[in-house]
């Protein structure tokens, strides 16, 4: 009985149809490509920063009196020289009238020194008057010249102090801030007025040590900022500091940018410094790059065989941009990468290549 149901099995399995079917191939995963190419790839360094006014100034009170008037407010253009607040000038009005009231007593007493001199000096001549005499109208001339001077001193400090009541702009520039409303009582070097430059701009940015061979004075620098979108601003490197901080390695690079009436001070910008020009690079979008490790020089790609399938290839990379990385090692031109591969990507996983893209040449 055993044996019968033994003999059956092989038909049994026959009438259903055989041996089991073979495992469906893999589906093959649609991928975006760019071909490998050659071309020359400018060199930028990218910098992160602020910007700051060329200069900025605090204008204070010189003297002590009460702010009277404000004649440019915050926001306006101001000429150099031009006034923009002032002062109660009363005090001071009458220190100066006192001043050169005490000029004309000086200018009197010189006049009737030197006539007192001149007598002096005909007496003398006839036997007229004694040496005591004479030298008592010498000293007295000279009293009355160094009154005189010191008169005119006291009017030149109190036309000063009176010229103090208007308080000037140190420079063509624009007012970034007033510090105190009129009425306020100002003691002498209280603020009054922040006052900037702004015709140009200075970026400033902390570069680390290890780019210092990198910069050079006069570079060309491309300048963006994310509150002004699309805004582009051309700017040039003019200052490298000769010192390099010990704690964070790093040191102060300063590019002056010609303002188009769009920038403010305080803003957060991102430079590219144009370095230098790279020769024949190999080039692949960065979008091909997967970074699985702490070393920027190395990165993981996916290359297209045999038009169906890829391969996972370790590359060396060289100068970097926004739409190209330079290869230096682990492509060939002409090879077919893989654009943003997805996770599960496998090496030797099949694919259905997309349209080929060209990384564009922009510089």
């Amino acid at each position: 009985m055993s044996r019968a149901v033994v003999v059956l099995a092989p038909l049994l399995l026959s009438a259903c149809g055989g041996a089991p079917p073979p495992p469906a191939a893999p589906r093959a995963l649609p991928v975006r490509v760019a071909t490998v190419e050659t071309r020359d790839l400018e060199d930028r360094l990218a910098l992160n920063g602020s910007l700051r006014p060329r200069r900025q100034v605090e204008v204070v009170a010189e003297v002590a009196a009460r702010l009277v008037a404000v004649v440019r407010d915050e926001g306006a253009r101001v000429g150099d020289g031009e006034v923009i607040a002032r002062l109660d000038d009363t005090d001071y009005r009458l220190a100066h009238d006192r001043a050169r009231a005490v000029l004309a007593v000086a200018e009197a007493n010189q006049a009737h020194a030197v006539a007192e001199k001149e007598r002096a000096d005909n007496l003398r001549q006839t036997g007229g008057i004694t040496d005591k005499d004479h030298l008592s109208a010498e000293v007295g001339l000279q009293v009355a010249a160094a009154s005189l001077l010191q008169a005119k001193a006291e009017v030149a400090i109190a036309a000063q102090q009176l010229a103090r009541c208007e308080i000037r702009a140190p420079f063509a520039g624009r007012v970034a801030r007033r510090h105190a409303d009129p009425g306020a009582m100002l003691a002498s070097g209280t603020p009054v007025f922040t006052v900037v430059d702004d015709t140009v701009l200075e970026f400033r940015s902390e570069v680390p040590s290890a780019d210092f061979g990198k910069l050079k004075l006069g570079a060309p620098v491309s300048l963006t900022v994310d509150a002004l979108d699309g805004y582009v601003a051309e700017g040039r490197l003019v200052r490298i500091a000769p010192l390099v901080d010990d704690r964070n390695r790093t040191f102060e690079a300063v590019v002056e940018v010609a303002n188009g009436q769009r920038l403010v001070g305080g803003l957060f910008a991102r430079a590219a410094v144009r370095v230098g020009t790279v020769p024949g690079a190999l080039v692949v979008p960065p979008t091909a790059l997967v970074r699985e490790g702490a070393d920027p020089d190395r990165a993981l790609v996916f290359v297209v065989i045999a038009g169906d399938k890829v391969e996972r290839r370790e590359v060396t990379l060289g100068v970097e941009s926004a739409e190209a990385t330079q290869v230096r090692e682990g492509l060939r031109a002409g090879e077919n990468v893989v654009l943003d591969p997805p996770a599960s990507l496998a090496n030797g996983a099949p694919v259905e290549p997309q349209a080929a893209a060209v990384p564009s040449p922009r510089g």
